[in-house]
């Protein structure tokens, strides 16, 4: 039997854009990751040039491809200033993805790293409840996938 080696849990660290080499540091807090890649497209209908009268067939153009980033989870008031200074700035992210194996750490299965534009920093803080927190990233430029 072949079973697939899931992601159990991701976390999501921003650069602080050092040079010559950058540190990255832990967005504390945000435990649900969701990362989406897509492809934009555009569609044409194109006709058989031997049947002119059938109803053409869509063909879909790929245009570009994209990478968008939601962490969600608790808010933090340690990263919250260093975070909301990033809102409209590009920044360099990595997306860790562990699986659980019963230590603190957990396996690394891999790594997503992209330059991101961060579209916003939603917080909510209710008065009868938890508060809770969600950053949205958007690609700007090509990320790279390294398995560990």
């Amino acid at each position: 039997m072949s079973l697939p080696t899931e992601f159990d849990f991701a976390v999501i660290k921003f650069g602080d854009g050092g040079s010559p080499s950058e540190t990255f540091a832990i967005s504390c807090g945000k435990h649900d990751v969701s990362l989406n890649f897509a492809a934009q497209s555009i569609d044409r209908y194109v006709r058989d040039c031997a049947k002119p009268g059938e109803i053409p067939f869509r063909k879909a153009k790929a245009t570009g491809k994209s990478l968008d980033v939601t962490a969600t989870g608790l808010t933090d008031k340690t990263t919250f200033g260093s975070e909301v200074a990033l809102i409209g700035q590009h920044n360099n992210i990595k997306v860790e993805l562990y699986a659980d194996d019963g230590t603190d750490t957990g396996t690394l299965l891999g790594t997503v790293s992209c330059n991101m534009l961060v579209n916003a920093l939603n917080i909510s803080a209710p008065h009868e409840g938890t508060s809770n927190a969600e950053v949205t990233l958007a690609s700007n430029g090509a990320w790279t996938w390294t398995a560990a």
